[in-house]
């Protein structure tokens, strides 16, 4: 075996940041071929993979013969230390799997061919344009054959500045393919909750295996083929729980040890069976990408106040204000639904809190803004809801005082 050290890794910038997690939930069939563990559940997706009452809300098969470019952008460029450039060339999607190649120095693509753009390795990944919160996230993955590469299945936000989180479903070095790290890190703002290297119990790139996580408000647990691994709480109080894309990538770098870049081992390849998105409960913010938050009426700012996940809140202490939510059940079936009360000084006592479908009002409660401190306000008992339709939360200013806008949810009885 000819290896090539290289410089070792140190830290990268957060927006870049290489943490990466792999976990799972449920275990398909272990089989070289991707296709016989999906005829093992059934033909359906998801059937063997999330916990008890969680629905598929997003997922990707790789069914098709290329990248889904309105889902996905393409992990590109170097990160600091690394040894490989990431490229779009390097990312294909066929035979009901997507597949990053991994290629010798000065060359790139499906076939390694000779390429101008870079003298560095070349490996790559994809990130996915939307950005999810809560829920169980699941993918099945082989690694590669030979030392020197860092695959990863993680969520942390492109872009992020300031305080942010990122989850590490796994982190699997190439030399080590038996073990496996699993991470919750809070950047800027708590530092790093780690597994630590774990065995696996098998060798990642001989066969495919499941790797999951379930985020929800106050712990993240992690599983590999159906059985927990590893579990952190993480308390929405204490950390920030912002809105988080998807990485599923392999990059050249010295982590863990690494000897190195085998060149007699490449082209390699690390291949991605699916990614699966499931939600349980359904939460609207006035902070979430996806939108379905509105005010109306005059003098909305954003409060200084604390607020739920350690984002921001708004307020308003204009006469005839209001503000809802627009938020959609994963399921069809019975839920209870909740406002976030964020109270202080010169909050409106009694301020109504309305769950609604179209024009008929389902549930309602009184909200007292006036009390210092934060907390989940029950709206009402259990209501019977149907999946995907649009449920408005609406609160009002209607006396004197300030009404204020954050997050609600509705929790799956």
């Amino acid at each position: 075996m000819r290896v090539r050290a290289l410089s070792t890794w140190t830290s990268i910038p957060a927006a870049l940041a290489v943490a990466t997690c792999t976990l799972a939930l449920a275990a398909p069939a272990t089989s070289s071929e991707p296709a016989a563990a999906r005829a093992a559940t059934s033909a359906g997706l998801g059937i063997l993979a999330a916990p008890s009452g969680y629905q598929l809300s997003w997922a990707d098969e790789f069914n098709t013969t290329s990248v889904d470019t309105t889902r996905w952008d393409y992990r590109t460029g170097r990160p600091w230390d690394g040894w490989s450039t990431q490229l779009p060339e390097n990312v294909s999607v066929g035979g009901g799997v997507m597949t990053i190649h991994l290629c010798p120095e000065k060359t790139s693509g499906p076939e390694c061919t000779p390429t101008s753009a870079t003298t560095y390795y070349t490996g790559g990944g994809l990130i996915s344009k939307a950005k999810p919160r809560y829920g169980y996230y699941e993918t099945r993955v082989r690694t590669n054959v030979g030392s020197g590469w860092h695959s990863a299945f993680w969520s942390a936000e492109v872009g992020a500045t300031g305080a942010f989180t990122e989850i590490d479903g796994f982190e699997i070095d190439s030399h080590i393919p038996d073990q496996a790290m699993y991470n919750v890190i809070a950047w800027n703002h708590g530092g790093h909750l780690s597994s630590k290297l774990r065995a696996l119990g098998f060798d990642s790139s001989a066969d495919w295996h499941v790797y999951g996580f379930e985020w929800t408000e106050d712990k993240v647990v992690f599983y590999v083929d159906g059985t927990q691994v590893w579990q952190t709480d993480y308390a929405p109080s204490t950390y920030v729980h912002n809105f988080l894309n998807i990485w599923l990538t392999t990059i050249a770098i010295g982590r863990n040890g690494s000897p190195g870049v085998d060149d007699d081992a490449l082209p390699g390849k690390v291949q991605w069976d699916y990614f699966r998105f499931y939600e349980r409960d359904a939460y609207g913010d006035n902070d979430s990408p996806t939108g379905g938050y509105a005010e109306s009426g005059t003098g909305w700012g954003t409060s200084g106040l604390p607020a739920f996940g350690r984002l921001t809140s708004r307020y308003s202490c204009d006469p005839g204000t209001s503000a809802h939510w627009t938020v959609r059940p994963p399921a069809t079936g019975s839920y209870r639904a909740y406002f976030y009360r964020v109270g202080g000084d010169g909050g409106q006592a009694g301020a109504p809190v309305t769950v609604s479908d179209g024009g008929t009002t389902l549930a309602s409660a009184s909200v007292d803004f006036g009390p210092a401190g934060n907390a989940w306000v029950p709206i009402g008992g259990a209501l019977t809801l149907t999946e995907d339709r649009p449920y408005t939360v609406r609160v009002e200013r209607t006396g004197a005082g300030c009404i204020r806008a954050d997050a609600v949810k509705f929790v799956r009885q």
